[in-house]
């Protein structure tokens, strides 16, 4: 074990030059353990003895924390008259150009928003960044007095002159030292910039004095460890007090020039981001991309606009991904010609959502996932994938629309002329309202017009590229699509989400009816499927109906759902008043649609539509149904078959009751209820006797009969929110929700008196159920969890059949 021996006298008392972290931290109120940390970071210049951080005044000042100036003992403070404070002018000047900076996210605003601060003050200041290591670049001059000849009289221009270190050994010191430096004599300040800039030797004195340059700090852009250049600030009137709030105001240049640096990194990587996806889109070839053109064509019309950069920057990067989710397409569907199928059409309308899915999972492009999603999107709210409407789609997306529907009706005609762009611009009109926003179709063709009548140069090369292009989908599929389309699109894709997310066949049927009620405006929707007997429709799900007819049974003989199950063959009734086989339950109706969904040759239920005006439905309405039927009978065909697999995993395949696993999560839930609620409830226990014998006697297809005849008996004799369950082997369960004693002990006697009259098949014989022994428990008496409710009721049981034999 190491061991560490305290010094007798702590070593603030020893180094008195120097400060504790709780010194540093009362100074700058903040917590000591802040402070620690910001030493350890490099953020606080502080120095390490032993475990121990300590601080020296003199460099807390220099890092701009001048109120420790005040601990330096007298002898240390920097030999200024007492008639030189701190400049305030400068330090004002130096305050507000350092908070500016900071909001400004590019180097050359930074360093202008400073460089007009100071000259406000009437001060110079030169900003220089390091050149390759060799010296250093000047990248910003800002004069006190602008008007005055400094080029001329330097014979040079400031901004890009480039002075090796050698020749500023001044500057190479603060570059190295990471600390500033103050020059006040003037005869040596003219000496060294004749020495650093030879050039301008000959007119050193006139320059300096164009400059009033009798002072100078020079001050390091300190980024992390290094320094990324140096800061001049030059004028008639600075002390070596000003030193602390140059350094500190340099500070606040670097940190601000640092966030513009990252910001522009940043935007070059989503820039190459953009491109390298835009560019995988071109390498399709089944695409046939203009997407570079859309985009430059939108990015001019949202400047005409008045969008500010960062906005017409994601217009033209939505622009360049629009088509994304296409790549997920196989060329069978992009170079098919003539219409697309309805499976075909609804893998076409997914792919705004597959380029949203994607663009959403890169952090610097997710915010173009919505632009991109809603590109296919109608102003009238009949586009899709989400129906959006109006102002609900994004502005950038609504320029994006207006620029695909403007090459639609010009750059993808067969054949152009002098008047394919003006004839294209009268094309947009009509569109205008319907899939595009009326005002910004407006904008856009007085924006075209106006080009054309000054003949701007942007406009000559488009209309120049209009004559040399070919269509850019010569056999594809438009993406200008008739309502119909837009609906029957609409419908499936919504469906299809919701098979994605949902397999619960309840769940599923009343979303489906909600979806196309819904896009369609039918006034009452429902879809029926077979019932549990042969020849009987069940109402599977419904939509817009007074009251709940989930679950109401139709007669395959009756009416015209029943009829349409029958013959596999739509329906549409103009007039069910006039209809014999109409089964009516709302008065409003006056005509319906019913269409057969059919799967594989087979009919698997009916979708019902009914509307309050007469001869509502047409050809187009069935030809809609037809669409979405074969995708809706699909879903339907594989969510029945997941509701059966759910329900075998769920139930007893013998007795159709519930299992044992089910049985059991059942009970906990009402123990959970029970417990919160202060309420009880009971179970009972129950096996059937001589079930050996039977099987012996009979066989096992007998001792089956007899399993499925208690079942029965059990439940006839219990209420419908019981829960009856088959325990294993010849045992079963009864779970009594808010069912206390005295009430469970009548169940059990019903249990008996039901049983006792019912009979079973055991070959050729009609035989009474031998017989069963109950056990009752009840909750919280005989047990405080599912077990101990199990166990005191089976415990029951055995009393009671050993009190039998």
């Amino acid at each position: 074990m190491r061991r560490v021996i305290q010094p007798a006298v702590p070593l603030s008392m020893r180094l008195p030059k120097l400060l504790t972290v709780e010194e540093v931290a009362a100074g700058i109120r903040r917590h000591p353990e802040v402070v620690r940390r910001q030493a350890r970071d490099g953020r606080l210049p502080a120095e390490k003895i032993g475990r121990v951080w300590f601080f020296r005044p003199e460099r807390l000042a220099e890092a701009g924390f001048t109120q420790f100036l005040t601990t330096l003992p007298s002898n240390e403070l920097p030999e200024t008259p007492a008639i030189d404070p701190p400049t305030e002018s400068l330090v004002r000047a130096l305050g507000e150009a350092g908070l500016e900076a900071l909001r400004r996210p590019q180097q050359d605003a930074i360093f202008d928003v400073i460089g007009r601060r100071l000259a406000e003050a009437g001060f110079s200041m030169f900003a220089f960044l390091l050149a390759d290591g060799a010296g250093l670049r000047c990248v910003f001059r800002q004069l006190a007095e602008p008007d005055s000849d400094f080029e001329k009289v330097a014979g040079q221009a400031a901004v890009g002159t480039i002075i090796p270190f050698d020749r500023a050994p001044i500057l190479r010191g603060v570059i190295t030292t990471l600390r500033p430096h103050y020059i006040g004599d003037a005869d040596e300040l003219v000496g060294r910039m004749a020495m650093a800039i030879p050039a301008v030797a000959a007119n050193a004195r006139r320059v300096s004095e164009l400059l009033h340059m009798s002072t100078m700090i020079a001050a390091p852009l300190v980024v992390g460890d290094r320094a990324a250049g140096v800061i001049l600030v030059v004028g008639p009137r600075l002390h070596p007090a000003d030193l602390p709030a140059v350094m500190a105001f340099a500070n606040q240049t670097a940190a601000a020039l640092e966030a513009a640096r990252l910001l522009v990194e940043s935007r070059q990587t989503e820039e190459a981001a953009v491109l390298a996806l835009a560019g995988t889109i071109e390498l399709r070839d089944a695409l046939h991309s203009r997407a570079g053109e859309h985009a430059e064509l939108a990015e001019r019309f949202a400047e005409h606009l008045g969008f500010d950069q960062v906005r017409r920057r994601r217009v033209r990067y939505a622009a360049l991904l629009q088509d994304l989710g296409k790549l997920s397409l196989p060329d069978s569907i992009l170079k098919k010609r003539g219409r697309l199928d309805p499976e075909e059409r609804a893998l076409m309308m997914a792919h705004p959502g597959v380029a949203a899915d994607l663009l959403a999972r890169f952090a610097p492009l997710a915010d173009l996932a919505p632009l991109v999603r809603a590109h296919h999107e109608w102003f009238n709210g009949e586009g899709y994938p989400d129906g959006l409407q109006g102002e609900a789609i994004a502005a950038e997306t609504r320029i994006i629309s207006i620029v695909n529907a403007f090459f639609n009706v010009t750059f993808d005609l067969p054949f152009k002329t002098e008047t394919t762009v003006d004839e294209g611009l009268q094309e947009l009109t009509r569109f205008a309202g319907i899939i595009l926003d009326p005002g910004l179709t407006e904008a856009f063709t007085a924006m075209c017009r106006q080009a054309a009548s000054t003949k701007a140069a942007w406009y000559q090369r488009m209309l120049d590229t209009l004559v040399r292009s070919t269509p850019s989908v010569p056999a594809g599929p438009k993406d200008i699509l008739s309502v119909a389309d837009s609906r029957e699109l609409r419908i499936i894709y919504r469906i299809a989400q919701e098979t994605n997310a949902v397999l619960d066949l309840d769940t599923l049927l009343s979303r489906i009816v909600n979806i196309i009620r819904d896009v369609m405006g039918y006034y009452m929707v429902s879809i029926l499927l077979p019932g549990d007997k042969e020849d009987e429709l069940r109402v599977g799900a419904h939509s817009g109906y007074a009251i709940d007819i989930r679950g109401l049974t139709i007669p395959t003989s009756q009416g015209i759902t029943g009829w349409v199950f029958t013959h596999g063959t739509p329906q549409v009734i103009p007039d069910v008043k006039a209809e014999p086989r109409y089964i009516g339950l709302d008065e409003q109706v006056h005509s319906e649609l019913a269409f057969p969904l059919i799967s594989r040759g087979r009919v698997v239920g009916v979708l019902n539509a009914e509307s309050q005006h007469a001869d509502a439905f047409s050809e187009a309405d069935v030809a809609l149904m037809s669409a979405v039927g074969s995708q809706l009978a699909s879903y339907l065909e594989v969510a029945q078959l997941h509701d059966t697999l759910k329900r075998e995993a769920s139930h007893d395949p013998l007795t159709r009751l519930n299992n044992r696993r089910l049985f059991l999560e059942r009970i906990q839930q009402e123990v959970v209820r029970a417990g919160g609620a202060s309420e009880s409830f009971s179970i009972v226990f129950l096996d059937v006797d001589e079930l050996k014998r039977i099987n012996d006697t009979y066989g096992h297809l007998a001792g089956d009969a007899l399993l499925r005849e208690v079942s029965n008996a059990l439940m006839d004799a219990v209420r419908g929110e019981d829960v009856v369950a088959r325990y294993g082997g010849d045992e079963f369960v009864v779970l009594l929700p808010a069912t206390p004693a005295s009430a469970a002990a009548s169940v059990a006697q019903r249990i008996l008196d039901g049983i006792a009259r019912h009979r079973f098949m055991a070959g050729r014989e009609l035989l009474q159920i031998p017989g069963v022994s109950l056990g009752v428990a009840t909750f919280p008496r005989d047990g405080a969890t599912a077990e101990e409710l199990l166990a005191s009721a089976d415990a029951t049981l055995y009393r009671e059949k050993r009190k039998a034999s």
